[in-house]
């Protein structure tokens, strides 16, 4: 047990440090991010000229929620599956499933090195984002306490469902269109940037019956108090249970992702 814990943190501090070599993407990441807050905050405010709230939101509420929205990116996005990818083509990924630990356990691992460095990014830059987007205090003591609850759940979900993306390259060798297509499917679901709130009937009813919102939306909303204590509560059970419908998933996906290396000569 000893020895695993310590195989997967070693994951942890190699994903790290792959992702301080590239110091200027970081840099990058950064400027991109606070130009994203400008550009969607500016449009939304543009939006609400002349009324005070729209589908229940105020002005501020909104800003407030497309500001967070485009920092909790900032630690969710990952790029993992592009490393799966780059694995699968170079062979390496055979010395990767020899190791006495869990594959996806392992990339789960990186994963979350690479979600460390973008804590520090998001911490950072949440100061100059507040200035140009607008950021306040929580709801209220409940909102401030339930909202970090909802982010660890949507960065599970997100990881899951990323790797299950990775895992196709096993089967098309380069999955850079099917990561793409992911991207921005989940992105629009989760509410990155339009509220789900603001979702006509039926395209709101399909986003919330699948496990994107609890990425983006469910975080930010109970943030700004849009979703009230039992509600996110509630929410909290279903994405438990997204995470271990995903996780039987993603195990099965595995299974016959590894009896390919095998037919291929691994």
């Amino acid at each position: 047990m000893r020895t695993g814990t310590r195989g997967y943190l070693a994951y942890v501090r190699t994903a790290i440090a792959m992702r301080l070599q590239y110091r200027s993407m970081v840099f990058a990441s950064m400027a991109v991010t606070l130009l994203w807050i400008v550009l969607v905050t500016r449009v939304w405010s543009a939006a609400y000229q002349g009324r005070d709230t729209v589908a229940g939101l105020t002005l501020e509420s909104t800003v407030v929620y497309l500001t967070l929205a485009s920092l909790q990116a900032v630690v969710i996005n990952t790029p993992i599956t592009w490393i799966m990818a780059s694995r699968v083509r170079s062979g390496e990924v055979l010395f990767d499933v020899s190791r006495p630990m869990s594959y996806p356990g392992q990339m789960l691992a990186m994963q979350a090195g690479q979600s460390l460095i973008q804590i520090a990014v998001m911490v950072v830059v949440t100061p100059v984002a507040g200035l140009l987007g607008g950021l306040s205090a929580p709801a209220g003591l409940a909102a401030g306490l339930l909202y970090p609850v909802a982010l660890l759940l949507g960065w599970t979900l997100n990881a899951l469902l990323t790797l299950l993306v990775g895992l196709t390259a096993f089967w098309t060798v380069d999955n850079l269109g099917i990561s793409v297509l992911y991207r921005f499917v989940a992105a629009f679901l989760a509410g990155a940037s339009v509220p789900l709130i603001f979702f006509p009937g039926p395209l709101r009813a399909i986003a919330e019956a699948l496990p994107f919102r609890f990425i983006v939306y469910q975080p930010a909303a109970i943030y700004i108090g849009q979703i009230p204590v039992t509600e996110a509560v509630t929410g909290f059970g279903l994405a438990l249970v997204w995470i271990v419908i995903l996780s039987g998933l993603l195990a099965l996906v595995w299974q016959r992702s590894h009896r390919r290396i095998v037919v291929h000569g691994g």
